[in-house]
């Protein structure tokens, strides 16, 4: 409330009306600086830094909380002008900063409130949301549109959410959302249980006459056993693509098991997936499909900035298996420091188009395989003041024979087994 406040006189001081507010409002936010230095996602070393997807930035996010509550009633806004967008990087004419370039979005903008009388609640809005422990569904970045509606009785929460993906045409059914059911139930104080059933629809453009259709269900667990503090989450897919050249279902499935095991200043990390891939020569998509935000999901490079083994990007364990084996050690109330080591390995033999496009990086020629390679990140978290922390992060990502290809930009020649390295900073304030 205090926070509130001072922005009242500050707005009253330069001249700014103020209007007396019903509810209650705080306001905060953070600043953050980051600096990276990326090399070789490409993995290869060629000519140019575009070659070798060399990538160095210095960016800068912004974030101011609105929250408010009035009675039972309570809404939140974030506006955001995240990394990277408009004039976010540095040295990109901050001489002609306007709102116009700038990047400026609400990454939540939403209201929660209790229906009379009925023991129901509804969520409406922009909105962080994830299913489970986010290895199917997460929005957590930008955040997604959606209606949630829930029950809390007892140890038992269940909801309803209508969550939209992507909006094309008003006037067109070429949308994609999703209906999902949720029930959650808390055994005791540290486990619970967890279902959700999604049913998706990526709608397609009239009279194209395709229909595609996903189901997923999923299970997840959250608790601990002694001082092992554990979660794993399975989920199943089925559902089917619909199109005049032939019909084809989804079959994939996946499990994903996380540890953390506290020892004084040390704890020890460990992370066990499998997502499914395609087979060889079937029609039908056995790989796992994922609906996944912008965000490292475990390691630092491949995945995040480095194709996966479904060919791209931001996939979690599609066509994935992963081994994970990390610790993180408090050096002081200030600062602490560890690594995470990972072994990756391809469900189905693949050959991974780096480019995405199968022209530059092509793999005629080259054997499929199942061997991904192994990842080592180094985190460093330094806590300067109570609301101010800097905290880095190193990968190394070398690459295994699922990489290589025949390389037909500068220099030629085989390439993807060069290990990618980076280095990434963020200062941040919060306030």
């Amino acid at each position: 409330m205090k926070k509130f406040i001072a922005i009242l006189a500050v707005l009253a001081i330069t001249g700014f009306s103020v209007v007396a507010f019903a509810a209650d409002v705080t306001v905060g936010g953070s600043y953050e600086i980051r600096s990276r230095d990326f090399n070789m996602l490409n993995l290869s070393k060629e000519v140019t830094a575009a070659d070798s997807g060399d990538q160095t930035d210095t960016q800068t996010r912004i974030r101011l909380d609105v929250n408010a509550k009035a009675g039972d009633v309570k809404g939140k806004l974030q506006l955001e002008s995240d990394f990277g967008t408009g004039s976010r990087d540095w040295g990109q004419n901050f001489d002609t900063y306007s709102v116009n370039n700038s990047g400026l979005g609400f990454r939540e903008a939403w209201v929660l409130f209790p229906l009379p009388g009925i023991p129901v609640n509804v969520k409406a809005g922009h909105q962080l949301l994830q299913l489970g422990n986010g290895w199917f569904f997460r929005s957590q970045h930008f955040g997604s549109d959606a209606w949630v509606v829930f029950n809390d009785t007892g140890n038992n929460h269940l909801g309803f959410v209508n969550v939209k993906f992507n909006e094309n045409q008003v006037y067109a059914a070429d949308d994609a959302d999703a209906y999902v059911i949720v029930d959650t139930f808390k055994l005791n104080e540290n486990n619970k249980i967890g279902i959700d059933l999604t049913f998706a629809n990526f709608r397609q453009p009239a009279g194209a006459g395709t229909e595609n259709k996903i189901q997923n269900l999923g299970l997840n667990y959250n608790g601990k056993l002694g001082p092992l503090a554990l979660k794993a989450e399975f989920d199943i897919q089925s559902g089917k693509f619909k199109s005049p050249g032939g019909d084809s279902k989804y079959k994939g499935n996946q499990i994903v098991i996380e540890g953390s095991m506290p020892m004084d200043a040390l704890t020890i990390n460990f992370w066990l997936a499998r997502g499914t891939g395609d087979k060889a020569g079937s029609v039908d998509t056995d790989a796992y499909v994922t609906v996944m935000d912008i965000d490292p999901h475990y390691t630092f490079l491949h995945e995040y900035k480095i194709a996966g083994a479904n060919g791209g990007v931001h996939q979690g364990f599609s066509n994935t298996m992963a081994a994970g084996l990390g610790a993180m050690f408090n050096v002081s109330k200030a600062l602490a420091v560890g690594a995470n080591f990972w072994y990756l390995q391809a469900t189905e033999k693949t050959n991974i188009d780096l480019d995405g496009a199968g022209t530059a990086y092509n793999t005629t020629g080259i054997a499929a395989s199942d061997k991904l390679g192994t990842e080592v990140d180094v985190m460093i978290n330094w806590k300067l003041y109570d609301n101010l922390t800097w905290n880095w992060v190193l990968g190394w990502f070398d690459p295994g024979d699922a990489y290589k290809n025949n390389y037909t930009g500068p220099g030629g020649g085989v390439k993807g087994d060069q290990a990618s390295t980076g280095i990434q900073g963020v200062l941040k304030f919060a306030f």
